[in-house]
């Protein structure tokens, strides 16, 4: 019963740490330690430490010995390795899911993607599209019924999404911005209309683009 509790502790502390790395709360250069998040957390030194390391071992975060813990700056090169990762990934699972969807599939694909589409929302963040963003790149490869596919893209949009507010923390939460579904609802209604090559084309095109948002500065 201890060690689920302890284990529960831990994975709450990750959870948590996860978070405010993501949203810029803790930047590249900011010192993390342990005791600081002992008192901010008010649990012992264990389950802090195993949280840190399996941040350390998914390369969110360093260690500097008897210094404390500094958030992984995402360099320009992994985030092009990336993004054509997931393009490679995404294009090839698309192929497969397109030989497989139903017309309710595509249909609830559609009711998914206007349902978390933010074009309507003025109040909308670059943060908050950028998850909705990636919802709809994971809800379109789980068709594709590949676990593993699916849970490597899962990651690497966690890695962009980390990458992008490096680049851009400032502007996170305070702008807001429009903008709509139009380019993932171009690759349904390619699929609807049974053409996998043009949809292929449409999510390459789609992904590929992430380069321009993520690199640049607002």
């Amino acid at each position: 019963m201890q060690r689920k509790k302890t284990s529960s502790l831990k994975k709450e502390i990750y959870d948590s740490i996860l978070k405010e790395v993501v949203e810029g709360i803790y930047k590249p250069g900011d010192i993390i330690n342990e005791k600081n998040l002992i008192e901010k957390y008010g649990v012992s030194k264990s389950p802090i430490r195993d949280a840190l390391i399996e941040l350390c071992n998914e390369g969110v975060l360093v260690c500097h010995p008897r210094y404390g813990y500094d958030v992984v700056r995402i360099d320009e090169k992994e985030i092009k390795d990336i993004v054509e990762f997931r393009v490679m990934v995404e294009v090839s699972c698309l192929k497969r899911a397109a030989m497989v969807m139903t017309k309710e599939d595509i249909e609830e694909l559609r009711s998914f993607t206007i349902n978390e589409c933010s074009g309507d929302d003025p109040n909308t963040t670059l943060l908050n599209h950028w998850y909705n963003n990636g919802k709809f790149h994971l809800k379109l490869l789980s068709y594709s019924r590949n676990k593993y596919c699916y849970n490597l893209v899962e990651k690497s949009i966690g890695v962009l999404t980390r990458a992008y507010v490096q680049r851009n923390w400032e502007k996170w939460g305070v702008q807001s911005i429009k903008m709509g579904c139009e380019n993932h609802l171009k690759i349904i209604d390619y699929l609807s209309e049974n053409d996998a090559e043009k949809a292929a084309q449409e999510l390459e095109r789609d992904i590929s683009s992430f380069l321009n948002i993520i690199l640049s500065v607002y």
